[in-house]
């Protein structure tokens, strides 16, 4: 079978995965029934709070767009409900009929959806000259034109499809050009200075029964993180800056060995139901800790969903810092039994006041209740053994109660911009409570008007990163 043949064959293919993408597209389609009233879509300014998914799950609206957004971030075009063993697919055209989608969440998903089929059935990149994607008809040939930087420069401008680099040597068929390296991937550095296996082995000889046990890297190792970022508001001000903060979480993490779960712009409702969502992943089982990332407005009464209205008590929309705690906490996530639970929480715990930037919330009293249950034990048989509801817990604030916290619109929080620098720079080397008190001691020396804090900490032990290992 020849080359081409089996390029063929593979079109083929991809053309019927598209075409059934393509059919889920409604592309702002605009169908009025004789009021003049929009027919098929509801109007966008209805908030609907729940949605039941035809497998049944109820859900919040806004937790369920988030979900298909982090699948189409996984260039994935279909997603599955993320209720635990629940596989029912969902598609695009799933959603329009369940949710009533604003504009520009529709205008996001398609251009997005769009995009990811544009991938499949055509060949094209993005020109280093002007940035403008370009098609390569010929998939033998490396040698690609820019017709817009040919007009810009008034020459040809070629450049080479695999380094991306303006083209040197033939033009006419190449296999390659002539640039240094060519064909050749460059890796760039990573900021995270990784463990030595001698320094490792030297802590768990020193210290090992004061460490948190640590599974080695490998693929029997699910380290998840759970990272939430509420950007854009419908009563208050969106969150500039707040992208740059996402993306240096998400390398970080990454870095450290954990999938990141990334959802975007949740009510308060929808947080509830990621955190209890991501409690119950089958994961946890084979991890030896979490991390979880929030990072929105707050005030002293908590951190605010995207809903919120500091002026209308009606559309108060906010998540007590407890609900993080109990969704983690041993009775609600067993999988993570004994193992650390980091949380980080970028958002101001000043008093609500219009037009306040960031905002976060004062941490509530813990619910007056025993405070121990009783769990299973790890081999099933007639006796139980005793633990505390909440441990293992380590939460870092970005700033003390009732103050705020400080972003810059185009490089992010100073909060998320320390803790990155921080772990890159010395968790080759510090436990985390060692980390976050470098974070603290360097606000102190920077940026005085604000001083994160840390809540709840109840590790027992010491829990080394060792990132690389």
């Amino acid at each position: 079978m020849t080359e081409d043949h089996d390029w063929d064959e593979d079109l083929e293919e991809a053309d019927a995965a598209i075409a059934r993408v393509f059919q889920h597209l409604n592309v702002h389609k605009q169908h009025t029934d004789e009021s003049g009233r929009n027919s098929e879509v509801r109007p966008s300014n209805e908030r609907v709070d729940f949605v039941a998914l035809p497998c049944g799950h109820r859900m919040p609206t806004d937790y369920v767009v988030a979900w298909f957004k982090y699948y189409l971030k996984q260039k994935k075009t279909a997603f599955s409900c993320p209720r635990k063993s629940c596989s029912v697919n969902l598609s695009y055209q799933d959603i329009c009929q369940l949710i009533p989608l604003t504009d520009k969440q529709r205008e996001f998903l398609e251009e997005n959806l769009a995009l990811l089929v544009a991938r499949r059935l055509f060949d094209f990149k993005a020109c280093p000259g002007c940035q403008s994607n370009v098609e390569r008809r010929d998939r033998g040939n490396l040698c690609v034109n820019c017709t817009i930087c040919t007009a810009n420069l008034k020459r040809n401008y070629y450049f080479c499809w695999n380094c991306r680099r303006e083209w040197k040597g033939p033009t006419n068929n190449a296999v390659r050009c002539e640039n240094n390296n060519c064909g050749q991937r460059v890796r760039t550095s990573d900021p995270l200075t990784p463990c030595t296996p001698e320094f490792k082995k030297k802590m768990l000889q020193e210290k090992g029964d004061d460490i948190y046990p640590v599974k080695d890297k490998s693929t029997d190792r699910k380290r998840l993180a759970l990272l939430i970022n509420n950007v854009e508001f419908r009563n208050l001000n969106d969150r500039a800056g707040a992208d740059k903060d996402e993306v240096n979480m998400e390398v970080l993490l990454k870095a450290l060995g954990y999938t990141v779960i990334t959802l975007r712009d949740l009510s308060a409702q929808g947080m509830h139901a990621a955190l209890r969502d991501f409690a119950q992943r089958e994961e946890h089982v084979k991890s030896d800790s979490c991390f979880v990332v929030l990072m929105s407005h707050g005030d002293s009464r908590g951190i605010c969903g995207v809903f919120d209205s500091f002026d209308n008590e009606d559309e108060e929309d906010v998540l007590q810092a407890d609900e993080i705690f109990n969704s983690l906490n041993t009775p609600n996530c067993a999988g993570l039994l004994d193992k650390p639970k980091i949380i980080l929480i970028q958002a101001c715990r000043g008093e609500p006041h219009p037009f306040q930037a960031p905002i976060f919330a004062k941490c509530p009293h813990i619910i007056d209740e025993e405070g121990s249950v009783y769990v299973q034990d790890a081999v099933p048989t007639r006796k139980r053994a005793k633990e505390h509801r909440e441990k293992d817990f380590c939460c870092l604030r970005s700033c003390t109660p009732d103050t705020v916290s400080y972003r810059n619109q185009e490089r992010g929080s100073h909060f998320i911009q320390n803790i990155v620098e921080i772990f890159n720079q010395d968790a080759h080397q510090d436990d985390i409570e060692e980390l976050f008190r470098k974070v603290i001691k360097k606000f102190k020396m920077l940026h005085p008007c604000q001083m994160p804090c840390k809540e709840r900490a109840t590790l027992s032990k010491r829990f080394y990163l060792f990132p690389g290992l």
